[in-house]
């Protein structure tokens, strides 16, 4: 239990720190990358793209007007705002952070491009305080890999998921078991 405690809080300290720098890395590095998932200039100008998602679960998603959708680990929102957007001004686009940090920025720039159809809560991924049933689609973006306890993830996906509902998750794939001084760096778990 100390383990999942300690890795919990230097994820959180790694994230905070890059909220409050607002960017991970230089700008082109961060551009690139984005281009390499999928996203467009348009998406990256909303000022949301941290350059840590590992894909786009967006491109799969199959998002109708109308839908709710729900983003673990939303960070800035880049996901829910192309989502949002995707809505047409219609349903609604939700981002979940733990990080109170992540929240604000993602809420700056709601209310700088008046967002009307998103909204950020802050919430754990894995204990999600969102009614059940509520959402079409849940996606996630390279979020899910950073929790010990993947099943209590996917359980509260499920809860807030309505019936016949989908989910679009891009994410780290481990093939091999890790060694366990790599496994044990809470360092690795963040980056």
């Amino acid at each position: 239990m100390e383990k999942t405690n300690n890795t919990k809080q230097y994820v959180d300290e790694f994230y905070k720190k890059i909220a409050q720098k607002n960017k991970v890395s230089d700008e082109e590095r961060q551009r690139a990358v984005a281009y390499s998932l999928g996203y467009t200039d348009e998406d990256i100008e909303l000022g949301g793209d941290l350059g840590l998602g590992c894909g786009n679960p967006l491109e799969n998603s199959r998002i109708k007007e109308g839908e709710w959708v729900l983003d673990l680990g939303s960070g800035k929102g880049v996901d829910v705002f192309k989502a949002a957007r995707m809505l047409n001004g219609t349903g609604k686009a939700v981002g979940i952070d733990r990080l109170q940090e992540m929240i604000d920025k993602a809420n700056e720039i709601k209310q700088k491009r008046d967002f009307t159809n998103a909204e950020f809560v802050r919430s754990d991924i894995d204990d999600i305080g969102l009614p059940d049933n509520t959402f079409d689609i849940v996606i996630s973006n390279c979020v899910i890999n950073l929790l010990e306890d993947k099943q209590k993830v996917y359980n509260e996906i499920f809860r807030v998921l309505k019936p016949g509902g989908r989910v679009s998750i891009s994410d780290i794939v481990q093939i091999n078991r890790l060694p366990d001084k790599i496994k044990n760096d809470p360092n690795m778990h963040a980056t």
